[in-house]
């Protein structure tokens, strides 16, 4: 479970609840943005899964910025 505290802006390092340019929601390390093409720059979260796998996007709206993870015990 994370906990979410709704905002509509972002800082680099930030991990971001946003819509894509698709209207799909996300959940990602906003790395920040791309000088030369405009893209958001989003990066996994999972080193062990996804090391240094990163997405880009046209559009992207934030939605919030996670501040704490609850995980179950066991």
């Amino acid at each position: 479970m994370v906990v979410i505290r709704r905002q509509s802006s972002a800082n680099v390092g930030d991990i971001v609840a946003a819509l894509d340019e698709h209207q799909l929601n996300i959940l990602k390390l906003f790395a920040g943005v791309d000088e030369d093409t405009g893209e958001a720059i989003l990066r996994y979260c999972n080193k062990e899964r996804y090391s240094d796998k990163e997405i880009r996007v046209r559009e992207l709206v934030v939605q919030g910025v996670a501040k704490h993870v609850i995980k179950a015990i066991g």
